[in-house]
């Protein structure tokens, strides 16, 4: 048996030999080709969901202290409530200070704390331009 599997190729994922068919088969089975690319792609999409998952709870933490009106607040309890300090969707330099946003969300930070938190106004865009990278 083990001279017959000699010569044929073999499968990406499990490594077992491939079943007769297809020249250009490169998995055992349906199972062993839905792994391999799940585990091929899981690094660069994993990144994606964790920025977005860290970027959603920074955002649901801000809107809640923009509709309670709370413009501040001490880092360690922002991080505290799971706020990602290093996860925001911009950053300006203004002078002496640091403006970050998240989505509408703008804010100031200082070494302790966080401040001048409040919704942007975002402008809509004048009639008959369109979102270059939406198409809307």
């Amino acid at each position: 048996m083990e001279k017959e599997n000699e010569g044929r190729r073999r499968c990406l994922e499990c490594g077992d030999p491939l079943p007769y068919g297809r020249a250009d088969m490169k998995y055992c089975s349906v199972r062993c080709k839905s792994r391999y690319n799940y585990v091929r792609n899981a690094g660069a999409k994993g990144a994606r969901v964790k920025i977005m998952n860290a970027l959603d709870r920074n955002y649901g933490i801000l809107d809640h202290l923009v509709r309670t009106g709370v413009s501040w607040m001490e880092i360690p309890d922002l991080v505290q409530l799971g706020f990602d300090v290093d996860c925001f969707t911009s950053y300006h330099k203004f002078r002496n200070r640091s403006e970050y946003r998240c989505f509408d969300i703008k804010y100031n930070k200082s070494q302790h704390r966080v401040y001048g938190i409040a919704r942007v106004q975002l402008k809509p865009l004048p009639p008959g331009r369109r979102c270059p990278r939406h198409g809307g």
